[in-house]
């Protein structure tokens, strides 16, 4: 089924929310701590959306806090004056047009908080027409979504390696960790003794190593390393094609990329062997166009997450349901991630996620507010 044909919605109730959450792990990326998140939530109709925004902007310049003032003061007036107070209804896929219309600047400026929009107010059209998600997009045959997991990296090298062990034993056939210059060899080396072999290794590095390092990231490969997301700076075209060029590492992309377009486009530039979705930025009408895209092209993808809570942890096991995700994605279980979730937890099992318990249609997890 077409998004198109999916019945638009008078945006009759408009709200937001904040909530709260303790990672059960605190990750340290390039761009900060993480510790905690501060979600900020949309409830449209009986819609939900998640904005993936940080507390902290250092990842694309936009904050939780950002995020919400665009909302409340920006998206949330334009929707009430020009369909609520007129009941007009409206489609999630002229929503982008319409913020371009009235507030060019603000897709660039708050994608996040333009998503998380799109997110509930799609959320809210498949709930009305009783559809969910999975309907409108070819899935994997198997009728599951591959699931990964991210490992925590501020304890001791034998703490990450038990933790690596532990997601073995579940199941997971893709780990993740963090990497950083100063802190790679021996991590990689201690986190892959713990992996067989058929289990994917994958760093992140958050743009952390500079044109200079290419040789040395080449070289974790030798390591065990299948694959480095933004191993360089955003938008360093000439440093990222130089090493996809050696070919001894997988690459894929995260902070520099903003949207599908140029996601496709790296792949095809040979910026990247890999595509991350990060529905959290593209929008999931958008990701579905991009897994759909990759799957013509044969480029392997995944879909990424934002240290997410079960509002979007579900919509992110229903896009990855999707023919085009090939590798495992970040939709792990809920526990590994939070000490107690919003929505009814997700949990994996042998690495993989199902959507069959869920009672509702639609896209997103409901919260238990």
């Amino acid at each position: 089924m077409d998004f198109s044909r999916l019945a638009p919605v008078v945006p009759t109730s408009l709200r937001l929310h904040r909530v709260s959450l303790r990672l059960t792990s605190p990750v340290q990326a390039a761009h900060g701590l993480h510790a905690e998140r501060n979600v900020v939530l949309v409830e449209l109709n009986e819609g939900w959306g998640e904005c993936g925004a940080p507390d902290n902007p250092a990842y694309s310049g936009e904050s939780a806090d950002a995020a919400y003032e665009a909302l409340t003061d920006v998206f949330f007036p334009l929707l009430h004056s020009q369909f609520t107070t007129r009941e007009i209804p409206l489609s999630a896929l002229d929503l982008r047009a319409l913020i371009g219309e009235h507030h060019p600047d603000a897709l660039v400026r708050f994608p996040m908080a333009v998503a998380a929009l799109e997110m509930a107010l799609l959320d809210a059209q498949l709930r009305a027409d009783n559809i969910d998600f999975t309907q409108c997009f070819t899935t994997r045959a198997t009728g599951d979504a591959l699931a990964g997991a991210t490992l925590g990296n501020t304890g001791s090298l034998d703490e990450l390696t038990l933790s690596a062990a532990v997601a073995v034993r579940e199941g997971y056939g893709r780990i993740k960790m963090k990497i950083a210059p100063n802190y790679d060899i021996e991590p990689i080396r201690a986190v892959r003794s713990a992996l067989p072999d058929h289990v994917m290794l994958v760093a992140d590095a958050n743009g952390s190593y500079g044109a200079d390092d290419i040789a040395h990231v080449a070289a974790l490969h030798e390591l065990g390393l299948d694959l480095v997301e933004q191993p360089f700076a955003a938008h360093d075209t000439d440093t990222h094609q130089a090493l996809v060029a050696t070919a001894t590492l997988r690459v894929a992309l995260d902070e520099g990329v903003r949207t599908t377009e140029e996601a496709m486009s790296a792949a095809l530039n040979h910026e990247c062997t890999d595509i991350t979705l990060k529905p959290a930025k593209f929008g999931y009408p958008a990701c579905v166009r991009l897994l759909n895209e990759c799957h013509e092209h044969g480029i392997d993808a995944w879909v990424g997450g934002m240290f997410d809570t079960g509002v979007a942890r579900w919509a992110n096991v229903r896009l990855a349901m999707h023919q085009g995700a090939t590798l495992a994605s970040d939709i792990g279980s809920s526990s590994r991630y939070w000490e107690s979730d919003i929505t009814t937890p997700l949990e994996t099992v042998d690495g993989k996620a199902l959507i069959s318990h869920l009672a509702e249609a639609g896209l997103s997890g409901t919260p238990l507010l």
